[in-house]
């Protein structure tokens, strides 16, 4: 993984630097800004625990398609209702719903229902 890739798998999952930094690198956010320059060499551990979160991605995807394919197999239902999942603006809210989770789950679950939002699939609550 390059430090261009890094840095848009990085976005896509909604981390800012210094989550990022923080939980993926276990590092400072000025070492992880060098690995997306490309001043350094992305770590394998770290593109193994990006890839991981983006695996976490997809399984909420997953879920949550099979939510929307119980609610009828259509983003709406009978009545016009679509289906509605929470967009968690704060960890503390998240957390609420899902005891023990930190800021990646966090994040991951905001990326995944953003995408299924801006498709059309589900509502957001």
């Amino acid at each position: 993984m390059n430090g261009k890739e890094l840095q848009a798998l990085r976005k896509f999952l909604m981390l800012d630097v210094r989550e990022a930094a923080e939980i993926i690198g276990k590092v400072s956010p000025r070492s992880w800004q060098y690995w997306e320059s490309g001043r350094s060499s992305v770590p394998d551990d770290v593109e193994d625990k990006m890839n991981g979160a983006l695996a976490l991605r997809h399984s909420i995807i997953d879920r949550l398609e099979q939510d929307v394919e119980e609610h009828g197999g259509v983003p709406q239902d009978e009545h016009g209702d679509r289906l509605k999942v929470p967009y968690y603006h704060a960890l503390s809210e998240f957390q609420a719903d899902h005891p023990g989770q930190g800021t990646l789950p966090w994040r991951v679950h905001q990326s995944a229902v953003t995408e299924l939002y801006a498709n059309n699939l589900i509502g957001l609550i």
